[in-house]
């Protein structure tokens, strides 16, 4: 589990550092240039995120939460698409916002326990 705790961490680090850091662009009031810029970072780091989950080859007991998290990440991909493109402030938030009801947190939560990783903090992404 060691080996595959590793390979999870490097496999969801940049997505959690492109989102990491539209956030904190969308807190710091960054101009909606930016704003799109960076949601596009963060669709890029998703897609990414699910092709090389798709393609490792995980131990038996985490491949459910795996699929689960691949599921909402799909799910969440569209609105990170849409934000890129969201010609206003408020249409890029909102479509943040629905990304962010895809998170996979349940399935996250599940992964780290079974890899015996603590829990996510955004803080050791920004």
């Amino acid at each position: 589990m060691d080996q595959a705790a590793r390979r999870y961490l490097g496999i969801v680090r940049p997505y959690n550092i492109a989102l990491e850091r539209l956030e904190q662009a969308i807190n710091g009031g960054q101009p909606v240039a930016t704003l799109r810029r960076r949601a596009a970072q963060v669709a890029t780091a998703n897609r990414t995120q699910i092709r090389r989950l798709t393609d490792t080859a995980w131990p038996r007991a985490v491949r459910g939460p795996v699929g689960q998290l691949k599921a909402e990440s799909l799910k969440a991909q569209r609105h990170w698409l849409l934000a890129a493109r969201a010609g206003a402030r408020d249409a890029l938030i909102q479509e943040v916002l629905n990304a962010a009801r895809h998170d996979g947190k349940p399935a996250v939560g599940k992964i780290r326990t079974l890899l015996r990783l603590e829990q996510y903090d955004e803080d050791d992404y920004s």
